[in-house]
């Protein structure tokens, strides 16, 4: 998988570049000088043969500072980025008129090139520091469309920014603990119990704490290792690499696979060995020092693999400062200490083999029953996206319903009258809260609930649609959609269909970008927001401008979304 999404990579334009050490750091590929005559300021830039730079992506800040800004015509050009442009080549001198300012004032001036061989920079600023002008704002004056804030650091990547290594570690860790209750880290669960069950079994019910805590502690350092190269990978690859996780191809693959594992919990099957095979094996085993190690730190990196077509949403903030600052070894450490976060339930579980664990009995055919249904859940997860919202509500529904009969019908084999009674009392409650959250997906009334959004398809429509609502004095939420996105499924079904919600967004333009396709025209609006993974959630204000540090990455319930709203209108 590794091989394919590096070479698909290669194949496909990156904003970031495959092979970035074959190419000049952006300030020499565009090196910058400016000198101010009175209320003029004059900007020149020098390109290095075989770059160029982009006419429209020029673009200053803050705009109060500016009465009149000048830019030449540029080369018509077919570019693989951005379709039919203009640029400019070897140099190019810019004229801004000055309002206003007052000595040490800062002007950040915006630019974006590329080189011939294939690599496109991020949108990239440069301070300009003033001399006093005496220039008036002119009535109706020079409007710029502000994309700088997408480009500054915030929230977790303001912290990555900052480079307090200790603060890193600790924010990350915290944050990996919260990850590792989310369906990304769910399939790891069963994987690493089956381990440790399965070395008690072997060692005849003597597996101690410490052995346990070791061998999950292999395991998750072979998961932490995993989600680290695939976050560097994602940095450098960009949400190709998402989407490529979730074709329909590799998803469908890994239900199925998730499947078969489940069948063989149930007995359906037993994947066993030849006896020989068996006993060489146990052999080698035996006369290892280290033991299962390097097979259970192979089940960790493996497990992460499966596990991270949901990650790169939630690991962005990280993703994103890699991608800017071109620091892998600040951004490498960070992902390390998430995976690390990750996986303290999982040592919890290793501890639990030795010491809390009941002896070997009919318990075990319960647990693994019990894992064989989460695994269909699993595979139900992976899948639903790929199927119609009615669909996937009535294969959930007899999810529910099936695995409640299954799990009493195990239960009811080892409990008394009692037990069976408050079994059943929880297990029907269980199959009804099923079929209850379901129940809007079968009968239709989801679609009556669904938000209805004004679809834009291009970063110049995006443009006019926020100066539409500023003129009506409306704020604006922009929802960047994949087909293959996962959460923006849930988004949809579980967050934008609420009815507090959607109350709330009466105050806003709604806006949506279908970016499924990797185009010219998906790429620019992608790149000019820095957009790293799906779902994203945009947020502009009456201004116009992008409050970035309101900017939503990932799925967010309805209940926080709605305070989100709340917080963006009482600013």
């Amino acid at each position: 998988m590794l091989l394919v999404a590096s070479s698909a990579a290669q194949a496909q334009p990156s904003f970031l570049g495959n092979n970035a050490g074959e190419f000049l750091p952006v300030q020499q590929a565009f090196p910058f000088s400016y000198e101010q005559d009175g209320d003029t300021l004059h900007l020149y830039f020098e390109i290095a043969d075989g770059y160029y730079l982009y006419e429209h992506r020029f673009g200053l800040t803050p705009e109060h500072f500016v009465s009149e800004f000048t830019v030449p015509n540029g080369t018509p050009y077919h570019d693989e980025f951005f379709g039919d442009v203009n640029i400019f080549r070897h140099y190019v001198a810019l004229e801004v008129q000055l309002a206003e300012v007052q000595t040490g004032d800062v002007l950040t001036v915006r630019y974006q090139g590329c080189a011939d061989a294939g690599l496109c920079y991020a949108p990239t600023t440069v301070d300009v520091y003033l001399q006093a002008s005496s220039g008036e704002l002119a009535a109706g004056g020079y409007q710029l469309q502000d994309f700088s804030n997408a480009g500054e650091p915030t929230g977790l990547a303001a912290v990555l920014a900052s480079d307090n290594l200790w603060w890193i570690a600790g924010i990350f860790f915290v944050l990996g603990i919260g990850l590792a209750f989310t369906p990304c880290v769910f399939p790891m669960y069963p994987i690493l119990s089956g381990i440790i069950i399965g070395q008690q079994q072997g060692n005849r019910g003597k597996l101690t704490a410490s052995r346990g805590f070791a061998l999950s502690f292999v395991y998750v350092q072979g998961m932490a290792i995993t989600y680290t190269l695939l976050g560097i990978v994602v940095a450098l690859a960009g949400m190709q690499y998402q989407a490529y996780l979730q074709h329909p191809l590799l998803l469908g693959s890994l239900a199925a696979l998730f499947v078969i594992f489940a069948l063989a919990m149930f007995g359906v099957f037993n994947f066993d060995l030849p006896t020989s095979w068996k006993n060489r094996l146990n052999q080698i085993s035996q006369n290892q020092k280290g033991g299962a190690y390097p097979g259970v730190f192979a089940m960790g990196a493996l497990s992460g693999l499966i596990a991270s077509p949901c990650t790169t949403a939630p690991l962005s903030a990280a993703l994103l400062f890699i991608a800017q600052s071109g620091d892998i070894a600040l951004g490498g450490i960070a992902l390390y200490l998430l995976s690390l976060g990750m996986g303290v339930p999982l040592l919890l579980i290793g501890i639990s083999g030795g010491k809390l664990l009941p002896k070997s009995g009919q318990w075990m055919n319960t647990v693994k029953m019990l894992f064989g249904v989460l695994m269909i859940a699993v595979a139900l997860f992976l899948v639903e996206r790929l199927l119609p919202v009615t669909v996937a509500g009535w294969l959930w529904i007899s999810f529910f319903v099936i695995s409640a009969v299954l799990i009493y019908r195990e239960l009811h084999q080892q409990l008394q009258l009692t037990g069976r009674v408050i079994a059943a009392a929880v297990l029907i409650t269980y199959a009804a809260a099923g079929v209850l959250w379901q129940k809007p997906y079968v009968d239709g009334s989801f679609h009556a609930n669904k938000l209805e959004f004004t679809y834009v398809t291009s970063l110049s429509e995006l443009d006019t649609k926020v100066q539409e609502a500023t003129t009506r004095g409306d704020w604006v939420m922009l929802d960047l959609y994949a087909d293959w996105c996962t959460a923006c499924l849930e988004l949809e079904r579980y967050t934008f269909a609420n009815a507090d919600v959607q109350t709330t967004l009466e105050n806003f333009t709604v806006l949506q970008a279908d970016v499924t396709a990797v185009n010219a025209v998906n790429t620019e609006l992608l790149s000019a927001y820095q957009v790293l993974g799906l779902p994203t959630i945009l947020f502009f204000d009456r201004n116009g401008n992008e409050l970035s540090e309101y900017r939503v990455t990932g799925f967010m319930n309805a209940e926080r979304f709605q305070a989100h709203l709340e917080s963006i209108m009482e600013r």
